[in-house]
């Protein structure tokens, strides 16, 4: 499983260029018998099976990402975030200087590193600075101007992500990027490839990843047009306060206990019913099982609600995910 989730969250997947991530899904879905369809939109489902009501199993295909607002005479990247800014700065959760870079460019993926100038070279001058500007920070290629940079296939609207590598924290954690959610697909697909295998499946089984999840649910929005569906279980990180700093009243779940149902979060409600089900299921497998109710918090669930499908929030304890950006931590044999 630690493979599987490496390999997934290593790939580059921003928000509204996740190709290479949807691309690995369908070739692997396949090759486990299941029937895939490519949406206009770039969605991918796919039939693992079975008979009876449609079950969805769902993930997000997309990372939280920077995109390219100009290029520095000198070959900087000027940056902007992905979403509609309303702070006017860089968030106070957001801390990605001094990270390896990667920019999606029109002739591949070109290797970078965002920086921010150090107190060393702007001395007194943001002493009493307390926020981040964008304009502040940038990524530099080692190239040195933008022609060359502009040779590469660079331009405004180029995306950028932060690139570390996926790696095991001590016995039972891993950290990388893009935990959200392709750890969830890590999950759909060992889900898919032992579903695939039993003929005693009273669902119709199918698995999704959508694009555009982290940019207001979009991509989930378009499912139900291609395929009509009875129930969904979405899945999804779930938040945790088992750090120094978030409060254990808003936040008691934490790594290790059991993957965690969700009642209600800032989109919606989620299905009471599925949700007992699930329960009652745990229990008769003795699967220890959380419960939650989580804050500043929307999934794709709620785009099926929408639309008239019973869903559920399935989630799997992951540290370290505000709202943007990202890097995460979660139990492998809770992965698993």
């Amino acid at each position: 499983m630690y493979d599987l989730v490496k390999t997934l969250t290593e790939l580059p997947g921003p928000v509204g260029h996740e190709d290479a991530v949807q691309d690995w899904i369908a070739e692997e879905w396949a090759g486990f018998g299941a029937r895939i369809q490519r949406t206009r939109v770039n969605n991918v489902l796919a039939r693992v099976g079975g008979s009876g009501r449609r079950l969805l199993i769902m993930g997000h295909a997309d990372e939280l990402c920077l995109m390219v607002k100009s290029i520095d005479d000198d070959g900087f990247l000027r940056l902007w975030p992905f979403y509609g800014d309303r702070l006017g700065h860089v968030p106070r959760s957001f801390v990605p200087q001094n990270q390896p870079a990667l920019v999606l460019s029109d002739s591949g993926p070109v290797p970078g590193y965002i920086a921010t100038a150090s107190g060393h070279v702007v001395g007194w001058r943001d002493r009493e600075k307390a926020i981040l500007e964008w304009n502040d920070l940038f990524v530099d290629l080692g190239i040195g101007s933008r022609t060359e940079v502009e040779d590469l296939g660079i331009h405004a609207g180029c995306r950028v992500i932060w690139n570390p590598e996926t790696r095991r924290l001590g016995a039972d954690y891993i950290v990388g990027k893009a935990m959200d959610d392709r750890a969830a697909l890590a999950i759909a697909t060992e889900a898919g490839r032992r579903l695939s295998a039993r003929s005693d499946l009273t669902y119709d089984v199918w698995l999704a990843s959508t694009i555009q999840e982290e940019n207001g649910l979009i991509g989930a929005a378009s499912v139900f047009d291609e395929q009509a569906f009875d129930r969904c279980i979405n899945l999804d990180v779930g938040l945790t306060g088992d750090i120094p700093g978030p409060s254990k009243t808003d936040f008691p779940c934490k790594l290790g206990a059991g993957p965690i149902l969700v009642h209600q979060d800032s989109s919606c409600h989620y299905s009471r019913r599925m949700i007992a089900e699930l329960v009652g299921i745990a229990a008769a497998n003795e699967i220890p099982v959380q419960q939650a109710v989580f804050q500043n918090y929307g999934s794709d669930g709620a785009s099926l609600i929408r639309r008239g499908v019973e869903t559920v929030l399935l989630t799997y304890p992951t540290r370290y995910v505000p709202q943007f950006p990202e890097s995460a931590a979660l139990p492998v044999r809770l992965a698993a």
